[in-house]
């Protein structure tokens, strides 16, 4: 679908309404692409207080009969107010618009008009305001076949990637999609410009800009940007955002955006319902492995690739959340767990919430190292729990996938002592701990674990 971009009627438009041929421009040309929404009367000297941005405010000069200068005050407070532009009728109560009222109008932008004295104030207003609403009606036609269009499409099942690519062609500019687990979807513009790398970004708009537009740096380019909540219900606001990449952003791009976002809460709601139900089936092949309950190596590997976890043949480690001082709410670790199964590069990473606890398995994944993935799920935790909040104990690495549970079963002792000895380091791995010299209890507990003495 073509994207007729649709300008509004500006201020440079007022010179081809017939009752305004003769009307001059006096200053402010450089804002004669300023659009214009409505018009209003000046005839009292407090309008100040009365105008709306968008407007033609017309006046016969009567106000300043006797103080002209008075306009020169008043042109930038009508500027700071988003008052289009200022229509003067000359030579029957003023002779003239003062030179500095001029020169600030200048300065500002600011077109102010000259109107012939023969102008009819009711015919400005209707010829404008008849121009107004077709303009309108022009609008809302096209912003009501946008929305036909994409609930169609949602409707029909086609999913966000597909929603996106129909509104990137609508509107000829890049879409950007992130969700309540700082996930980023892109349109196919946003994509071929690889702006799913650029997440921090996209995390920070959320954190600092508020919304509608606002600028951001994309490479070299400063560019504006329109932001719309989703309407999800999420923790984190999902945010739907377009990009003033090819071209400017209309208020019906605006508006678009605005309204199909809630098209994409409701697409992003039946995805989680689904997601959900396909997650509760990875936890429990999830806790029925790390447990032990899986004896069998061939139902174990069904098991996995039924559920979409295929496990890698080779070492890892097991790994238990240790709460400092405090244990989060469950709805929390499940929040912990939404957003490491999202990472794309953690998916040599797998995480449940076992007996009331995080539990964790780290696959030897040439391209991370341990440490670095450990500091990696560091950063994601602290960004749903509070810093120094929780450790890591590590367990022993075992060199296949079905001997997981003794990993596991020794970070939970590795946790108990902690808990015990008051451990707070954020790294507290069994190669480097068990061995090492510490307090005399600690020394004891440790004793008693090695050689096998019930704790």
């Amino acid at each position: 679908m073509a994207n007729n971009v649709i300008t509004g009627l500006t201020c440079s438009d007022i010179l081809l309404i017939p009752d305004l041929k003769e009307a001059v421009v006096l200053a402010g040309a450089g804002g004669l692409h300023r659009y214009i929404n409505r018009v209003n009367v000046m005839e009292v000297p407090d309008v100040i207080d009365w105008v709306r941005p968008g407007e033609f405010l017309i006046t016969s000069g009567f106000p300043f009969r006797d103080h002209p200068d008075l306009i020169s005050d008043m042109i930038p407070q009508l500027n700071q107010k988003g008052v289009s532009a200022l229509g003067i009728k000359t030579k029957r109560f003023i002779d003239e618009v003062p030179a500095r009222a001029l020169e600030l109008a200048d300065q500002l932008d600011f077109p102010i008009f000259e109107l012939p004295s023969s102008t009819s104030f009711s015919d400005v207003v209707r010829d404008i305001m008849e121009r107004v609403l077709v303009q309108e009606a022009r609008e809302l036609s096209q912003l009501q076949s946008r929305f036909q269009k994409l609930s169609k499409q949602l409707l029909h099942g086609d999913g966000i990637d597909d929603f996106l690519r129909s509104l990137d062609g609508m509107l000829r500019n890049p879409i950007v999609l992130l969700d309540d687990m700082d996930h980023v979807f892109c349109s196919p513009q946003a994509e071929e410009l690889e702006f799913h790398l650029q997440i921090p970004i996209w995390i920070q708009l959320r954190d600092e800009a508020s919304l509608g537009i606002c600028f951001i740096t994309l490479g070299e380019r400063r560019i504006r940007a329109y932001i719309s909540a989703v309407n999800d219900k999420q923790m984190n606001q999902c945010l739907l955002i377009l990009l003033e990449w090819n071209q400017e952003l209309t208020v019906v791009d605006q508006l678009t955006i605005d309204r199909v976002g809630v098209l994409v809460g409701l697409e992003m709601i039946n995805a989680n319902a689904r997601r959900e139900v396909e997650l509760k089936y990875v936890d429990q092949f999830l806790q029925d492995w790390i447990s032990g309950r899986i004896v069998a190596g061939e139902d174990l590997k069904l098991r996995a690739e039924a559920c979409g976890c295929p496990l890698p043949d080779q070492t890892m480690n097991a790994a238990v959340v240790g709460w400092l001082d405090m244990k989060p709410e469950v709805k929390q670790m499940q929040q912990a767990v939404k957003r490491i199964r999202a990472r794309p590069d953690l998916q040599h990473v797998k995480m449940t919430i076992m007996e009331g606890e995080l539990a964790v398995t780290i696959a030897d994944n040439g391209d991370s190292p341990l440490a670095e993935t450990l500091q990696r799920l560091l950063t994601e935790l602290n960004k749903v729990f509070a810093k120094d909040m929780f450790v890591f104990c590590i367990g022993e690495k075992v060199n296949r996938p079905d001997l997981v549970h003794l990993s596991y079963e020794s970070a939970k002792k590795i946790n108990h002592i902690r808990e015990i000895c008051d451990f707070r380091e954020p790294f507290i791995d069994y190669e480097n701990w068990v061995f090492s010299g510490c307090c005399t209890i600690c020394r004891s507990l440790k004793k008693s674990w090695i050689t096998g003495i019930n704790m």
